[in-house]
């Protein structure tokens, strides 16, 4: 997120708005970045983005800096156009993400510049809600945020509309209404691991340094792959079976804990367990989450096995 310098308008009139787009769409081929949920507001914006390759802050350098280089021109102004450098928050998978599309598409009804999420022209909102793949662009991710709620796009925008119904998560209200808001947004143990690994360890929290973290992840998923194994008393070939209509629980168990444990996005994780999308591994890992809330011989085995690989972080 960002805002304009001294709380000034960073989109002066309508046609601010595509030009600040089109710079984004360009910034988004160039880095690899997939964009999750935007929301262009008169004096900042929001964005929920993607980036497998690490490169967050030169992906931002560029949208900041030739927005402000356009936005000057079109204006024969100079100097800076935003307060600083952007704001980034780390943002834990799953039902954070989730909360956090939320809140970036409610921004203009809680600030009173429309009543109904439909009533505001610069958000991403209306790609979550169409039928037709043709009208998203193409640097927006939208089936990764729906493919939480289902795998058929139909019942995934269903899902996601009643969603946005329901009043927004009260952690994640508490969160944004801090005047500084924390660099990670997730559950206790999340913010837990990024705090002992970076701050408490005396590294800088730098997360675009994806070759450490890569080795380090798939040092845990290994660990994973085995406790499991020995658990359900199968070979490591089964965890990559998928089959549909059929539940294939060690493979649930050992996804789920990679994505919690091993650091390794979906992108990542889809690879090690040979899954044919990210975006069926983020579903995946989702309802499993939720099936073990309603099976509490589900949970009491997978928290046994998460503290058994837990270790595998020290």
């Amino acid at each position: 997120m960002n805002r304009g310098l001294n709380r000034r308008l960073i989109f002066s009139d309508k046609t601010d708005y595509p030009l600040f787009l089109d710079t984004l769409a360009e910034a988004c081929s160039l880095f690899n970045v997939g964009a999750g949920a935007f929301c262009l507001m008169p004096n900042h914006y929001h964005l929920l983005v993607h980036t497998p390759e690490g490169n967050l802050s030169r992906f931002m350098r560029h949208l900041n800096g030739v927005y402000t280089q356009r936005f000057n021109r079109k204006y024969r102004r100079d100097g800076p156009l935003f307060r600083g450098r952007f704001k980034g928050i780390l943002v834990e998978d799953d039902a954070y993400l989730l909360q956090v599309t939320k809140y970036i598409h409610r921004n203009p009804v809680k600030d009173g510049l429309c009543e109904t999420l439909s009533g505001y022209a610069w958000s991403s909102h209306k790609h979550f809600v169409s039928s037709r793949h043709k009208t998203i662009p193409e640097w927006m991710e939208t089936d990764y945020i729906l493919g939480h709620f289902s795998e058929n796009r139909d019942n995934a925008v269903a899902g996601y509309k009643r969603f946005m119904r329901q009043e927004l998560d009260k952690e994640v209200v508490k969160f944004y209404s801090k005047k500084n808001q924390p660099p990670v947004l997730g559950d206790k143990s999340f913010v837990e691991r990024i705090r002992a690994k970076y701050i408490l360890g005396g590294r800088e929290l730098n997360l675009e340094i994806k070759g450490e973290r890569a080795i380090r992840g798939l040092a845990i998923v290994r660990k994973i792959n085995k406790a499991v194994c020995g658990q359900f008393n199968v070979t490591e070939k089964n965890l990559y079976k998928t089959q549909r209509g059929e539940e294939n629980i060690p493979r649930q168990i050992a996804l789920c804990l990679a994505r919690e444990l091993s650091g390794l996005g979906h992108i990542e994780l889809a690879k090690e367990y040979k899954s044919k999308s990210y975006k069926t591994v983020a579903s995946s890992v989702y309802r499993f989450k939720v099936s073990l809330i309603k099976n509490k011989t589900l949970a009491d085995k997978y928290s046994l096995l998460k503290d058994r690989c837990s270790q595998a972080e020290t």
